[in-house]
């Protein structure tokens, strides 16, 4: 007894390690009364009914170009009738007419701000030539504007009607003073 009047932390020590010890080993229960969750039962399917996926509502395509409407197009004049001989000799064979060479294209892909797609919207609506947009009036480009699909509001935010005036005269020093470098060859220029 004196021996654990002396060392009792010891002991109390060791009393507590045997408590856990013992609670441990038989305290806790064991694997087989644990209860694991169970969810509850699906319920069953139709047999060979199909799942229905859900449904998501695509978004409506905004930026879809218009098909350009064709111009109508006028009937030709009834030729006027031919004039009746005054002599007796045949008239002379008339010399058919020559149509006029019509102007190449521009390369409307020079303008800042006109790519590949609206250089063929542009070309849809007929207009091919730099000098034809440097004649729009803001009347114009108003007409113009709302064909132009995804790229309307492009005219007057790039300034395309000044920059192909620039063109049209070939002045492709002042084109690059004001808009940088051209980024192709200008034809005639």
């Amino acid at each position: 007894m004196a021996w654990l009047q002396e060392n009792w932390i010891i002991a109390v020590v060791g009393l507590v390690v045997a408590v856990l010890l013992v609670w441990f080993l038989f305290g806790r229960k064991k694997a087989e009364e644990i209860e694991t969750p169970i969810a509850p039962p699906a319920e069953p399917k139709k047999p060979l009914e199909a799942a229905k996926p859900e449904i998501i509502a695509a978004e409506p395509a905004r930026f879809k170009p218009r098909e350009p409407t064709p111009a109508p197009v006028a009937a030709p004049a009834p030729p006027p009738p031919a004039p009746e001989p005054v002599a007796e000799t045949p008239p002379a064979p008339a010399a058919e007419p020559q149509p006029a060479p019509a102007p190449s294209a521009d390369n409307l892909q020079l303008l800042k701000g006109v790519g590949p797609k609206m250089a063929a919207l542009l070309n849809g609506l007929g207009v091919t030539r730099f000098q034809q947009i440097a004649d729009w009036t803001d009347a114009d480009v108003a007409a113009i504007d709302p064909q132009l699909g995804a790229f309307q509001g492009r005219i007057a935010r790039d300034a395309i009607v000044d920059q192909a005036g620039y063109l049209a005269r070939g002045d492709k020093a002042g084109f690059e003073a004001k808009y940088g470098a051209l980024g192709g060859e200008l034809q005639g220029g």
